[in-house]
């Protein structure tokens, strides 16, 4: 592996209420402190919340969902994002959005079973117990704060590129766009996510998570838009996508399994998330809410 997920992979422990803990003091421009959260299963993750500075009186701002890396939650590491995606400064003047950052139940994976090593893969019936709560977690946190769910945007790399997908594929009308970042779906499920903006990154030389899970599903979907993609090609990557660019696949040349510094260190790639609402393709504003 080239470089560790685990520095950003927490630890959980059990909650004693049904709902967000007594909510935290939340100071603008800054995350939360680790929270704790028990979902109706009884099963228990945490979770970090970054609010911007400014909310305007009566807006909402969009919200990103970072899903974590790593084979398990093995207790370390803290809120952050890869490049400090979304809630750099000048990420947030552009875009202030919220950004939930949730930890998987404490020795279970996103997506169960997941298997190391597999590319694409048939989605289990149920979700996992870590999906379920987090799904939970996120609409605890959009009553909780001025968040527009028309606006809600998911991410996630290795381990949480795998949760991507399969949160989307679980709930393909919740979220705005989606970038799933050296993962892998479930390719006959294609159909249900066949419209949404989605921007795929993997290294075509990932010797952790095979790149065909990737191929597979920007293939599959593809198919399922019945879109015929667009190449652009330059020495370190390969770039498809369909003439309207709601689906796009970045393949980098090499890299090996991190893929995600290069994915969230884009400016392309913020301002590509944020350039529509989930509802009739609704464009935003650069540095304004709706």
């Amino acid at each position: 592996m080239t470089r560790s997920l685990g520095s950003w992979v927490l630890a959980v422990s059990a909650a004693t209420t049904p709902a967000l803990a007594a909510k935290p003091s939340v100071t603008l421009g800054a995350w939360t402190d680790r929270q704790p959260f028990l979902a109706s299963s009884k099963a228990t993750v945490h979770y970090y919340l970054f609010s911007p500075k400014d909310v305007p009186a009566g807006r909402k701002l969009p919200l990103v969902l970072w899903l974590h890396g790593g084979l398990r939650s093995n207790g370390r590491g803290g809120p952050n994002l890869p490049m400090a995606a979304f809630y750099r400064d000048q990420h947030q003047r552009k875009w202030p959005c919220f950004v939930l950052r949730p930890v998987a139940v404490k020795g279970r994976n996103w997506v169960s079973p997941r298997g190391c090593g597999i590319g694409s893969h048939q989605m289990p019936p149920e979700p996992s117990p870590s999906v379920a709560a987090l799904m939970e977690l996120l609409d605890k946190t959009l009553a909780a704060h001025p968040v527009d769910a028309n606006s809600l945007h998911v991410t996630g790399a290795s381990m949480g590129g795998y949760g991507t997908w399969d949160v989307i594929q679980r709930h393909p009308k919740r979220f705005a766009s989606a970038v799933p970042i050296c993962g892998g779906g479930d390719p006959s499920r294609a159909a249900a996510i066949g419209q949404m903006r989605i921007w795929i990154f993997h290294s075509a030389d990932d010797r952790v998570v095979p790149v065909r899970g990737s191929r597979e599903m920007y293939a599959a979907l593809t198919k399922a838009a019945k879109h015929q993609p667009t190449k652009q090609d330059d020495p370190e990557k390969a770039l498809l996508a369909t003439k309207d660019s709601q689906l796009r696949y970045t393949e980098f040349k090499h890299g090996g399994h991190n893929a995600w510094d290069r994915a969230l260190g884009d400016p392309k790639v913020i301002e590509w998330v944020f350039s529509q609402n989930r509802t009739s393709g609704t464009r935003r504003e650069v540095g304004t809410a709706h």
